[in-house]
């Protein structure tokens, strides 16, 4: 699957953050989240112990299919 935007809504403090190029590393206002990647991959992170499906709305994201 590839990345076609990478964006993300924080659940905890409701900021939309993008990330537009490769090592292009976003965090929200309350740090509870951060993004990465761009259109190459998309790495994200949240806090440790915790799931993911609790701090991160992918709803903002769009993939395609991989060699397109």
């Amino acid at each position: 699957m590839k990345v076609i935007v990478n964006k993300v809504r924080c659940k905890k403090c409701n900021s939309i953050i993008e990330s537009k190029y490769t090592h292009d590393f976003q965090r929200c206002e309350c740090g509870a989240i951060a993004i990465d990647g761009g259109r190459e991959y998309q790495r994200l992170l949240w806090p440790s112990g915790k799931e993911m499906e609790d701090y991160i709305d992918f709803s903002y994201s769009i993939y395609g299919e991989s060699g397109k």
